[in-house]
């Protein structure tokens, strides 16, 4: 019950520069409904399309940003036929604390794909209003290798925008 994907679902006002050769689509064309904000890379490897994915979710329990990484882990593996968590790393400061992962996964139907997450936290004026943002990298592990790069800069970028009115969008 504590998953991301159960969840309410939060807008944000968010800015974040889109790497050259991204393309954004609307999540739901894609199947990540739960995505306030895809991009799919426009040069597409012959196998995979890669895809870059925001993700926005309310966190009012006290799980540790360890135990969020270890949920979006576990929601994938559900989904796929194997799943190996490559490489972790803790960053981040004690109020806003994140988490890089790396995962090697395979998918229903044998294709490797390398998916690399970060899960950022952004405190709430209290504890129960702290919002985790879940951005992930997803494509085969050679353009993962190629695109790194692009998404470390996407990743970079995300802010939460101080500037904005109520009818602006979410994102720069």
């Amino acid at each position: 019950m504590s998953e991301m994907a159960t969840q309410d679902r939060v807008s944000l006002p968010l800015g974040f520069d889109i790497p050259e050769g991204w393309v954004p689509v609307e999540p739901a064309s894609v199947g990540a409904e739960g995505a306030v904000f895809v991009a799919v890379h426009s040069v597409p490897d012959a196998e995979f399309t890669p895809n870059i994915t925001l993700s926005v979710g309310q966190r009012p329990d006290e799980a540790q940003i360890t135990d969020i990484a270890d949920e979006a882990v576990e929601r994938l593996g559900r989904t796929m036929a194997a799943l190996e968590v490559v490489r972790r790393k803790v960053i981040g400061t004690g109020l806003a604390p994140g988490v890089t992962q790396v995962l090697r996964i395979r998918t229903g139907e044998g294709q490797d794909l390398i998916q690399t997450q970060v899960q950022l936290t952004v405190p709430g004026a209290s504890p129960a209003e702290r919002l985790i943002l879940e951005i992930a990298c997803t494509a085969t592990p050679e353009a993962a290798r190629r695109l790194g790069d692009d998404f470390r800069r996407f990743v970079g970028s995300v802010h939460v925008r101080r500037d904005f009115t109520a009818d602006e969008g979410e994102d720069s």
